[in-house]
């Protein structure tokens, strides 16, 4: 897929999560999606851009996803938002994360909980928030209409869909989100997921073995 000008994407921690820095080139002004962990290179990359954050998004409340969103919002001024129902995974990252061997600070509350339907604007651009249950209760994918972008967190990867087997997961819910929230969609969309390599919703339809029969 060729590079995008707006678009930087920095795989982050320990679980390569793919932090996403999207922004309008005319006022610069910016959205930051799913800062997993290293604040400091994310700073680093908005700094460089000359980027002006206005939202820093997680597209569910999964620690790998969450890390390093307080340090980036007291160093940015920039407001967390967060889908509602995925408060309580994101409370917990810290303590989920200890699971796992790694170190995630504690996170706060968020200062905007989103729910589906929900549009955030930078510049001339517009994330409308699709409400995508499955991975998480909470779980949302970003939907970028005028330029035909999707990020899906962990709802729906390059060849695969996101895992259900933990806390508030279901393969049915997850399934459904697809069904009626992304497969709708045109199919030249481009997909951004939360972690591995970027793709298209055509690709995904024709290959993916999740989404056939659905």
């Amino acid at each position: 897929m060729p590079a995008l000008r707006n678009l930087k994407i920095a795989p982050v921690g320990p679980l390569q999560v793919n932090c996403y820095i999207y922004w309008d080139e005319k006022t610069k002004d910016a959205f930051v999606i799913d800062a997993g962990e290293e604040a400091d290179l994310i700073e680093h990359l908005v700094r460089t851009n000359g980027l002006n954050v206005l939202n820093i998004i997680h597209t569910h409340g999964h620690f790998d996803h969450v890390g390093a969103g307080e340090r980036l919002r007291k160093a940015l001024k920039a407001p967390i938002a967060i889908h509602k129902d995925d408060l309580p995974l994101m409370a917990g990252a810290h303590e989920d994360a200890m699971r796992f061997g790694i170190k995630t600070p504690k996170q706060p509350l968020p200062d905007i909980m989103l729910k589906d339907g929900d549009t955030l604007k930078a510049g001339s651009l517009t994330l409308e928030v699709l409400h995508t249950p499955g991975h998480t209760k909470g779980g949302i994918c970003l939907y970028s209409r005028s330029e035909g972008l999707l990020f899906t967190g962990d709802t729906l990867f390059a060849g695969s869909v996101g895992r259900t087997d933990l806390e508030g997961g279901s393969f049915e819910d997850l399934i459904n989100s697809i069904r009626t929230k992304i497969l709708p969609l045109n199919e030249t969309t481009l997909i951004f997921p939360g972690h591995g390599l970027s793709t298209t919703l055509k690709r995904e339809k024709k290959s993916n073995q999740f989404l056939q029969g659905i």
